[in-house]
């Protein structure tokens, strides 16, 4: 019974992305689905990273190939609470990388404004039990922040991290 039900889920998923593909503009090649797959062995055959170190290895690359990034939240300048953001500061400067009082609506507000001014904003509420005081600037500015101007302004430059996981309990001591 199961294998006729994944053979079928899968099938219903096909003709989904088919028609869907059928939708969409002949000019839009954005993102090709027939591509195929990098051979990452082959491009980094020595390299072995955890999720740490890829996060790291990640906003170093994003903060090295956009001149307007900056990366902000509680502790980043010290390397983050996981060691996330370890040695960003040092490579990358102090008016790149570093620390916000302890404000979580104050780091999303941060982020919508100077994404809406251009920048890309890679911002870090240091854990996701305590993003709720950022909820309001993130649904109600940064989510409509295009539609509420009508399409004149966006700040779509705008990365939240938030690590949840790590640590079972806390949420409520913030």
């Amino acid at each position: 019974v199961s294998t006729k039900t994944t053979t079928a889920s899968s099938s219903t998923a096909q003709t989904f992305l088919t028609q869907f593909d059928k939708t969409q503009s002949t000019t839009d090649t954005s993102y090709d689905r027939t591509a195929p797959e990098p051979n990452y062995q082959k491009l980094h055959p020595q390299t072995s990273l955890n999720l740490v170190s890829t996060i790291n290895t990640t906003l170093a690359q994003i903060l090295s190939s956009n001149p307007t990034s900056i990366l902000f939240g509680q502790d980043v300048a010290f390397g983050g609470v996981f060691r996330c953001s370890q040695n960003l500061k040092t490579q990358f400067g102090p008016h790149r990388v570093f620390n916000t009082p302890l404000s979580e609506n104050g780091i999303a507000g941060m982020a919508v404004g100077y994404a809406s001014m251009g920048g890309l904003a890679l911002a870090e509420i240091q854990f996701a039990d305590y993003i709720f005081p950022a909820i309001d600037q993130i649904v109600n500015e940064m989510a409509k922040f295009r539609y509420r101007s009508g399409g004149q302004w966006d700040c779509g430059g705008v990365i939240v991290r938030s690590p949840c996981g790590a640590v079972g309990h806390g949420g409520h001591y913030h």
